[in-house]
């Protein structure tokens, strides 16, 4: 059977697969054409040169996929941006709802060079190319489009940024970018970054970014980024000629860009292998590794809550010149614009004053030279081994700080602080330094008084408290074998003081200067006692005149003290004092020439009388805390409990309260011997016998002396002075 298609149903399938061919001719076509014409017209589209391998537009499913792709700079000559491959595919069925929704994009192997050249930069000119011209009127605008982006992605892609006035450059490689998707609307927006260094590191982000609020979430993983990248802009500011370092960041911000300057975040920054040099190649400092953990920031309320600051090995230089000291001129001096007449903005909100809490600082293993050119001859002073520790860090507030390091090689020294920093009117401070060289200081004595300083040690003790701005400040200094030698010809000094004859006056006829300065009075004009430092000169003087035939006598003979005899020093010390580190110090040095000699140490004391004396100093520190209401107890405070006298009527009383009747003797010692436990008491005397060995090793080992020439011999039985403790010494030939 024939079917016969009537007249109108044929015009429309003519007309119907006409369309369908054209469809087809021009699918096929438009890949090639659109090639052609890019590459041919590329200068007029995008102002650059453009060439392309493959161009591949698919009209059924929407997707455009370009392969070898190159866009020279404005110079036709050095290359701008390449890829390997860029892959978009649409859905163009969502035209017709006015959405533009990009299902995906892929970008494989991009490779861009940005360069800059003060505000401009290689792409500006396509910038200028694309600016719309101000003359034109704007169109109204007629309907809203939406726009959504899905599974956009980069990998292996290199960026290199150069900033050709300052001269720094970036190379960012293995450059990766994964965003599931961008919405313009309402929805939030998912972008992650990943990336590599050129010279070392890495740095990964993600940003979750809320388009309608205009808020975002970013976390920051930045790992061993190498901050020399850096130096070229910090050379605007600071004179710095060489910056090496590594960066470690783990952060979490939140922001909105409606407020770009109040943001809020936490995480931890971490520098390690850091070192800068001045311009004028002096070193400036090193750092082997630098945390900050961070616990808050709200930079809209100026609260900086920082959890740990903890640092080690901090090595660095301060010195001080005629021109300044060396950090002065770290910042670079720059001009005043005189042609600006911009006043001061005061019109900022100030209310809110910046809130820094620290909860703990760390400083260890560190060390500061500390070098003084402003006199004739230079001094340098070592300052090794700092360890410094701080609780809870406050501008406003009171906070703990204590502080070790070890002085020109010798001297101990130990600071303990507490009080804020911005209000000094409440403080407490103590400072003990021991066996400290006076030859250190030598060229300060020199330049102000013209005599040399060629041996001596010094110990420092003070204990100042600042109470309602009323200052009471206890300071002892203790110098032993202070030798200063004849004053030197042709040095122009700034003091014409006989030091020789006040050193003479001042010493003792054991070789010692004890001077006790007491200052108190208000911080803001601080008196000094002189009254009792003129008596104590006057009575050294009269014993060393009375003493004078039998010293000369000794001198004139050229017999020296043996080094060797026995210590006899207080049940309860704070140390051996000055005389007695000069001492070990002269062992010290004996043993060096003889390193087939055994030191041999032994102490000797009355258990008994110890114990007594223990049991008396536990009862007289129970009494001071009770009565001061503290817990803990400070050099200051055992001094005080030291000069506790045992008839005093306050003490008495509070031994025989807690006493009561039990104890029928009147003596003091026998009613404290009633409240302590005897074991305990003995128990803390050998605790005291082990504690003073162990300083010993530790005065000789750090002089280089080895542990194979000392030895601790067991507790002895030498006779003893009453309330006093003794020290022997003895050599021996080692038999190996």
């Amino acid at each position: 059977m024939k079917i016969t298609l009537k007249k109108p149903v044929k015009v429309i399938l003519i007309i119907f697969s006409s369309f369908i061919a054209l469809f087809l001719l021009i699918s096929i076509l438009i890949s090639p054409i659109a090639h052609w014409y890019i590459e041919k017209n590329s200068k007029k589209i995008c102002h650059r040169t453009v060439t392309m391998d493959k161009l591949r537009i698919n009209l059924f499913n929407g997707s455009v996929d370009i392969k070898g792709f190159k866009a020279l700079e404005e110079n036709d000559n050095d290359t701008f941006l390449t890829f390997n491959e860029l892959y978009v595919n649409a859905n163009l069925w969502k035209l017709i709802g006015k959405t533009v929704r990009l299902t995906e994009i892929t970008l494989d192997t991009p490779n861009v060079a940005i360069i800059q050249n003060g505000k401009r930069f290689n792409f500006s000119d396509i910038i200028d190319f694309y600016k719309p011209d101000k003359k034109k009127k704007k169109e109204k605008k007629k309907s809203v489009w939406t726009i959504d982006l899905q599974n956009i992605t980069l990998s292996s892609g290199e960026v290199v940024y150069r900033d050709a006035k300052v001269g720094s450059c970036f190379d960012l490689k293995q450059l990766a970018i994964a965003i599931p998707q961008i919405h313009f609307s309402n929805q939030k927006t998912d972008v992650g970054l990943d990336l590599e260094f050129a010279n070392g590191g890495n740095l990964a982000l993600k940003l979750l970014y809320s388009i309608e609020k205009n808020s975002y979430d970013l976390h920051i993983d930045l790992k061993k980024f190498d901050i020399s990248s850096i130096h070229p802009y910090l050379q605007q500011f600071l004179n710095i000629s060489q910056l090496k370092g590594r960066l470690s960041t783990n952060l979490n911000l939140h922001g909105n860009l409606n407020h770009i300057l109040e943001i809020t975040g936490n995480g931890n920054v971490n520098l390690t292998q850091f070192s800068a040099t001045l311009s004028n190649e002096q070193p400036l400092g090193n750092i082997d590794n630098l945390q900050v953990n961070i616990e808050n920031i709200d930079t809209k309320n100026n609260i900086y809550h920082i959890s740990e600051v903890k640092s080690e090995g901090i090595h660095a230089q301060f010195g001080i010149s005629e021109n300044g000291n060396t950090y002065k001129n770290l910042l670079v001096e720059r001009k005043k614009d005189t042609l600006s007449t911009t006043e001061p903005d005061t019109s900022r909100n100030t209310r809110n004053t910046v809130q820094l809490l620290i909860d703990k600082i760390s400083i260890q293993n560190s060390d500061v030279e500390f070098v003084d050119q402003t006199i004739n001859e230079p001094v340098h002073i070592p300052i090794t081994n700092i360890n410094l520790d701080v609780q809870h860090f406050s501008l406003s507030e009171p906070i703990q700080a204590q502080l070790k390091a070890l002085i020109a090689e010798t001297g101990q020294l130990n600071v303990d602080y507490g009080g804020s920093l911005q209000n000094l009117s409440n403080l407490k401070l103590n400072v003990y330094l021991s066996n400290f060289k006076l030859n250190t200081i030598s060229p300060y004595s020199i330049h102000h008084l013209a005599y040399p300083i060629s041996d001596g040690l010094l110990s420092f003790v003070s204990t100042t408290q600042i109470d309602n701005n009323q200052l009471d400040s206890k300071n002892k200094v203790e110098i032993y074998n202070c030798v200063v030698d004849k004053k030197l010809k042709g040095v122009k000094s700034e003091h014409n003081i006989p030091l020789r004859a006040a050193v003479f006056v001042l010493t003792d006829r054991k070789g010692k200067i004890s001077i006790d300065l007491p200052v108190s009075g208000d911080i803001t004009s601080p008196t000094f006692s002189y009254r009792k430092i003129i008596w104590k000169t006057f009575c050294n003087l009269i014993v060393k005149v009375a003493a004078a035939p039998i010293d000369m006598m000794a001198k004139a003979l050229g017999v020296e003290p043996d080094i060797f005899a026995d210590i006899e020093y207080e049940i309860h010390p704070q140390g051996l004092g000055s005389e007695y580190n000069d001492r070990l110090n002269k062992i010290a040095d004996e043993l060096k020439t003889r390193p087939d000699v055994i030191l041999t140490m032994q102490q000797s004391l009355d258990m008994e009388e110890n114990i007594r004396e223990y049991a008396l100093f536990d009862v007289k520190c129970a009494y001071y805390k009770s009565h001061n209401n503290i817990t803990n107890l400070s050099i200051e405070d055992y001094e005080n409990i030291s000069n506790i006298k045992n008839n005093a009527s306050d003490f008495v009383k509070f031994v025989n309260k807690q006493t009561g009747k039990n104890v029928q003797s009147d003596d003091i010692y026998d009613k404290c011997l009633s409240l302590v436990d005897t074991n305990q008491m003995e128990a803390q005397v050998k605790s005291n016998i082990e504690r003073r060995n162990n300083m010993l090793i530790k005065h000789f080992t750090t002089q280089n002396i080895p542990m194979s020439q000392l030895e601790i011999l067991p507790l002895g039985h030498k006779k003893t002075s009453k309330g006093k403790t003794l020290l022997s010494f003895g050599m021996k030939i080692s038999e190996e």
